[in-house]
């Protein structure tokens, strides 16, 4: 009969001792979530300059953002639009999903259908296809450089020092743009290495070199982009827009591809250039 007491009375014990547990549990995880929130609120409501992608559409009067990597602050936050040489203030409209009736394209044909943050520009534009979304700290903070476009042949002692860079012959060099004070944008094939190919985007200015490579196991089927059939095109990449800030040069642009095409921001570090945000947009031919 003890024997039956003592174990009904640890059962009723261990019954408590549970529920304590449980109950403690259930409290805390709320504060947790709350606090969670708090941070990233906190992280959204700063002024710090961010960066995000979007897409314009076949009228120019209207702009949708683009899905970026690892994004921390909210598209709709975003002040001005910067397209190519251009900054345009714009106004925000709202955020919807992707309609049923989409087929899936982040193209101008599709633009109604994508889902995002939709904008509208409160000056009139002519031309453009993509557009940095920033807010005003990025302005204030980073110079949009004024370029034109070029396609023209590297000269020689540009190849010269990009050759003994690398340490290898080059295939295809070519100016694809200019910059105000004299820089230049520079796309260099480099002649394939057993199957280690390399292309090389620099910008020159002086004696200021930075470079971002694009190295690539060899196919010729796809090396840089599915379907490229091995073959680097330079139309395919192209030059949006380039910045200056006190402590870097960036650089924003678009490289496409049989199915899509790749949007990012490169960040000048120790002489090279860094991604810093990157979108990607499917526009395969229906």
């Amino acid at each position: 009969m003890i024997i039956r007491m003592r174990t009904a009375f640890n059962t009723v014990f261990l019954i408590v001792i549970i529920t304590l547990i449980l109950t403690s549990c259930t409290q805390e995880k709320p504060k947790q979530i709350k606090q969670e929130k708090k941070q990233s609120n906190l992280k959204i409501d700063t002024n710090q300059a961010f960066i995000t992608f979007a897409f314009l559409n076949e009228t120019k009067d209207s702009l949708v953002s683009l899905p970026v990597e690892d994004e921390k602050i909210k598209p709709e936050l975003a002040t001005h639009a910067i397209i190519e040489n251009r900054v345009i203030p714009i106004i925000f409209s709202n955020t919807k999903l992707e309609s049923q009736t989409s087929n899936g394209r982040q193209t101008s044909h599709n633009f109604e259908n994508n889902g995002g943050s939709f904008f509208t520009f409160k000056e009139p534009v002519k031309q453009g296809d993509f557009a940095l979304l920033v807010n005003q700290d990025f302005i204030d903070h980073n110079k949009v450089m004024p370029f034109i476009e070029k396609d023209k042949k590297t000269e020689e002692p540009t190849i010269s020092i990009l050759s003994k860079k690398y340490n290898r012959k080059i295939a295809k060099s070519a100016n694809i743009a200019e910059l105000e004070d004299q820089a230049q944008i520079i796309l260099t094939l480099f002649e394939v290495k057993n199957d280690s190919a390399l292309a090389v985007l620099s910008y020159l200015h002086h004696d200021q070199l930075i470079t971002l490579d694009f190295p690539a196991k060899y196919d010729e089927m796809s090396t840089w982009r599915v379907d490229d059939g091995g073959i680097f095109d330079f139309e395919n990449l192209q030059v949006l827009s380039v910045f200056q800030s006190d402590k870097s040069i960036k650089i924003a642009t678009v490289f496409w591809g049989a199915e899509g095409y790749n949007l990012n921001l490169y960040e000048s570090t120790e002489g090279v250039f860094k991604s810093i945000a990157e979108a990607y947009g499917y526009s395969a031919p229906l």
